[in-house]
C-alpha cells in the first residue's frame, strides 16, 4: 500500500475502510511511501496507491519517476493494482490512458455518480476531492462516470477509481488538518465546501459508505485472488 509524503505509521492511519476492510478479510497490510525503498512488488499479493496533492502528470514531482517504474513492474508481473484518487489517475497513465489536471472539472465533496456496475460501484454519492483526474487506457471497462469525469475503470485485474472509497470521518479530520493554513483552506469557500457541513455529512454517511467501499474492495480482492468468492457468501 502506497502513500505519499507521509510515514509507513502515517499510511496505516490514514487509510480508513480500507484498514478495517483489510483486518476483517485477514489481509495483511504493508505500507510503503512513494520516493523510500518499497517491496518487491513479486513478494506482494496486490497493490493499492492512494491519494496524494501532487499531479499524477506532473513529471517535476521528485518520486514519481520512481512510483511509476515501481507500478509498471508490479503490473508487468501480473500484480492487481488498486489505484484510489490520484491512484487512479496514475494507473491510468501507466496502463495507457493519461492523467491531466481536471480543467474547471474539479469535484470536492459527496457527489453522485452514475454507475454501470452497480456490484462492484454501489449507487449513490462519493466523496470527491480531486483537481486533476484521468483519461481510461484504450480497452479498458468504464464502469462508473460523473457528469464531470469518468469515476471507475477496470482493466484486467488492474482497478482505478477518482472518488474516496476509504474516507471516514477521522480520515476528513485528517485531511482538513493538512489543509490548515494552506491556499486550499482559503479556497475551500469557492469550491462550495463548507467544513462544519462536510464533517456533518461524512458522519452522516459513514456507515452507508462504509459498506459501499466494502463492496468495492470485496469485488477487487476476488477478482485479484486475494479472497475466495465463497468467503464472502
Amino acid at each position: 500500500m502506497i502513500g505519499h509524503e507521509v510515514s509507513p505509521e502515517t499510511v496505516l492511519v490514514q487509510v480508513g475502510t480500507l484498514g478495517s476492510w483489510a483486518a476483517d478479510r485477514g489481509v495483511e497490510v504493508v505500507p510503503g511511501v512513494a520516493g523510500e525503498p518499497l517491496p518487491d512488488p513479486t513478494t506482494v499479493d496486490a497493490v493499492a496507491v492512494l491519494g496524494s496533492v501532487r499531479g499524477a502528470w506532473d513529471d517535476d514531482v521528485p518520486w514519481l519517476a520512481d512510483e511509476i517504474a515501481y507500478l509498471r513492474g508490479a503490473v508487468d508481473a501480473g500484480v492487481p493494482v488498486l489505484g484510489i484518487c490520484f491512484g487512479g489517475q496514475l494507473l491510468a497513465r501507466i496502463l495507457g490512458g493519461t492523467a491531466h489536471a481536471a480543467d474547471g472539472r474539479h469535484e470536492n465533496g459527496w457527489r453522485e455518480i452514475t454507475t454501470h456496475a452497480p456490484d462492484l460501484v454501489v449507487p449513490g454519492p462519493w466523496m470527491e476531492f480531486h483537481f486533476d483526474t484521468f483519461t481510461p487506457p484504450p480497452g479498458a471497462e468504464v464502469l462508473a462516470v460523473s457528469a464531470r469525469c469518468t469515476q471507475a475503470f477496470r482493466d484486467g485485474v488492474h482497478l482505478g477509481v477518482q472518488f474516496h472509497p476509504e474516507i471516514t470521518p477521522a480520515e476528513l479530520e485528517t485531511w482538513m488538518a493538512r489543509w490548515a493554513g494552506t491556499p486550499l483552506e482559503d479556497r475551500l469557500p469557492e469550491l462550495g465546501v463548507d467544513p462544519d457541513a462536510l464533517r456533518a455529512e461524512t458522519a452522516a454517511r459513514a456507515e452507508e459508505s462504509r459498506a459501499a467501499s466494502w463492496v468495492l474492495f470485496d469485488a477487487f480482492a476476488v477478482r485479484a485472488g486475494l479472497v475466495p468468492d465463497a468467503a464472502l457468501r
